[in-house]
């Protein structure tokens, strides 16, 4: 009898398995497909060229006093003055490490709040082709390969398509990502 039980359980699981139904889609595709995305980018590339033309300034600024601080020590410059410009020049040092810190940070907090709601909006859409497709699972093809995860792809569906029609995309405004063009 439990012989019985245990064919019959091992028979019909497969038959399970084969009705759930897998997807995958291109998430990088899709993101640069959205004006949204392009917007943002351009928005933090913007931001960032403004750290970084400010970080050079206080770079510049402080090569200019080591150089004045170096001439210093060949002349007959009194000591306390020498000290107190080498203790100038650390903190200027000191402030760049911090204006890093804080650029980056913020730049960090920029982007989060830029792009949250652009992936939140794919997420949806995910979902939502998810829900109408029946399908058990969606994956990115990409992030899925990078954790050594490999998908048959000849047992699922590529739904990239139906995400970019989700988000009133069309797919000849998608063109596949590669690996260098999406952080």
């Amino acid at each position: 009898m439990i012989k019985k039980i245990l064919l019959m359980v091992l028979f019909i699981a497969p038959l399970g398995l084969a009705a759930q139904k897998f997807a995958t889609f291109d998430y990088a595709t899709v993101m640069q497909a959205m004006p949204e995305t392009k917007k943002a980018q351009t928005e933090l590339e913007s931001l960032n060229n403004q750290y970084r033309t400010e970080l050079q300034n206080m770079q510049k600024e402080i090569q200019t006093k080591m150089e004045k601080y170096e001439a210093e020590i060949n002349d007959k410059t009194p000591e306390n003055i020498r000290t107190r410009r080498a203790q100038e020049i650390q903190e200027m040092q000191q402030r760049l490490q911090q204006a890093y810190e804080d650029n980056t940070k913020n730049f960090q907090d920029e982007e989060t709040k830029k792009m949250q709601p652009i992936i939140q909006k794919v997420i949806d859409a995910v979902n939502a082709v998810s829900k109408e497709g029946n399908y058990v699972y969606i994956i990115d093809k990409a992030s899925s390969q990078n954790a050594g995860i490999f998908v048959n792809t000849a047992l699922n569906e590529d739904v990239t398509n139906k995400v970019l029609a989700k988000l009133g995309l069309s797919a000849s405004a998608a063109t596949p990502a590669t690996p260098s063009t999406m952080k």
